[in-house]
């Protein structure tokens, strides 16, 4: 948790004053901003350490204050809705207890855990130095544009289930491991149209010829004899092994934009789970130049970011809808599938 100074100002530039005098509307967006880091761990009232995978959307409408929150437990993925009070108690006031809308919240949070509220599976407590670091991120993003975290995490997901369904379509055409390939060869002739000096041909040939028998490519052909709770181990080791004379940011690249579709596509709700994590918790390599110099306040510390950004810029920044698209190119199933949405 962040300290608040002396002078009651956070080191992110808010006061606490700024804070007690935020109307609820404010404060439901400074929420969902300070929450939308999915890599950090959250302990719950309960003792509980979950990770909020997605913030949610927040609701203008009578209802819960966030929807289609992701909280990330044991593994599993939890989608549902959210609510935010100053005051636990405030549940009881504002009628929630008699209001069938909010039987079954996911995540309540709070600033004052002043009682428990049964119909919430969390409750999560945030400081005041939390809630003023998001007023300060609330700051940043309206005098920068910032593109804002929800629409970023939309975009980062709509990327991710986009080269999923690519790859679903290599698979099942040539297989696997020359989906994979066939993905890597993809990106290199992206990479290739982008850059103003010609890419090595003789270490890509090198890479594809020593391709199956790496531990990216054995572990493709053998996610199914992997065991869930050992693949993030897997992956580390795979992304750790050079395979021809690539780096480790080629190699990463590859990763991300050909391996990690290829094993979307194939993986079971276990194993998928796991790569959605990895997907939300795993830092860059190094910041994207390009991206850098035309979005400079947007953080690129996670991977999740970058991809976020590139699908944002794909669109040419405008706003899309994510479940419209995500539907339309993967089907409806298969995305229930792929976000193994679990109920309480």
């Amino acid at each position: 948790m962040e300290n608040v100074h002396g002078d009651g100002h956070s080191r992110y530039g808010s006061s606490a004053a700024e804070v007690n005098r935020a109307d609820e509307r404010r404060l439901q967006r400074a929420v969902q901003a300070v929450l939308g880091d999915p890599a950090r761990r959250w302990r719950c009232t309960d003792g509980t350490e979950v990770q909020i995978v997605a913030s949610g959307m927040i609701n203008p409408f009578e209802g819960p204050d966030f929807r289609d929150m992701a909280v990330l437990h044991d593994g599993l993925l939890h989608v549902g809705t959210g609510e935010f009070h100053r005051r636990a108690s405030e549940w009881y006031r504002h009628g929630h207890d008699d209001d069938r809308r909010f039987e079954n919240i996911l995540m309540h949070v709070v600033m004052v855990d002043d009682g428990a509220v049964p119909a919430a599976r969390w409750t999560l407590v945030l400081s005041p130095a939390d809630v003023a670091r998001g007023m300060a991120m609330l700051r940043r993003s309206e005098t920068n544009g910032i593109v804002a975290v929800e629409e970023l995490q939309h975009q980062a997901l709509l990327r991710l289930l986009r080269l999923t369904a690519e790859a679903d379509v290599h698979v099942r055409r040539t297989g696997r491991v020359e989906a994979c390939v066939n993905m890597t060869n993809d990106w290199i002739e992206r990479l290739a149209r982008k850059r103003h000096r010609p890419i090595d041909m003789m270490m890509w040939d090198a890479f594809r010829r020593r391709f199956p028998e790496s531990i990216m490519g054995r572990l493709i052909a053998g996610i199914d004899d992997v065991e869930a709770e050992q693949l993030l181990e897997t992956i580390d080791a795979a992304e750790g092994q050079r395979i021809g004379i690539e780096g480790m940011a080629m190699r990463r690249e590859i990763f991300v934009n050909a391996v990690l579709p290829v094993l979307c596509a194939v993986a079971s709700d276990n194993h998928r789970i796991v790569l959605l994590q990895w997907y939300w918790t795993a830092r860059s390599v190094h910041p994207y130049g390009a991206l850098l110099r035309r979005y400079p306040a947007v953080p690129q510390s996670y991977v999740w970011q970058q991809q976020g950004i590139l699908e944002y810029q794909r669109h040419h920044g405008t706003i899309v809808s994510t479940c419209a698209d995500v539907v339309r190119q993967y089907g409806f199933d298969s995305t229930l599938r792929f976000l193994k949405m679990a109920s309480g």
